[in-house]
């Protein structure tokens, strides 16, 4: 096992950022048959680092923002399940909102240090 823990510098305030994380569970209304959202917003502290960044694409018939970024932290995010009725997670940082992609568990620099990698989830 790796000796670096960097569980720490995740909440470091020289290195740490504040951001908030949006879960949504849907359920389905046994009355009604449709389906319910719960979203639960959640403060949390990440260190954000460039994946692709934000950037325009441009086609014959629109320009739309794209990008991703790599969020670090001892939240464990979560990608969606749908069998248990979680959608993919957001983060939302700088003002934008963030939709986890992917997570990889790398506890074994420290308790509960995850990396999501997030893709901008409003196209402007």
């Amino acid at each position: 096992m790796p000796l670096l823990d960097v569980s720490d510098i995740l909440t470091d305030s020289d290195f740490a950022d504040s951001a908030v994380l949006i879960r949504t569970g849907v359920t389905v209304d046994p009355a009604t048959g449709r389906t319910v959202s719960t979203r639960v917003e959640t403060p949390i502290l990440v260190v954000v680092t460039s994946d692709k960044g934000q950037n325009l694409r441009r086609t014959p018939d629109a320009a739309a923002s794209e990008g991703s970024i790599i969020v670090h932290s001892t939240v464990t995010f979560t990608e969606g399940d749908a069998d248990s009725g979680v959608d993919a997670d957001i983060v939302r940082w700088n003002g934008r909102d963030w939709t986890v992609v992917t997570v990889d568990d790398y506890s074994r620099y420290g308790a509960g240090f995850t990396v999501a990698t997030c893709r901008l989830l409003n196209l402007r």
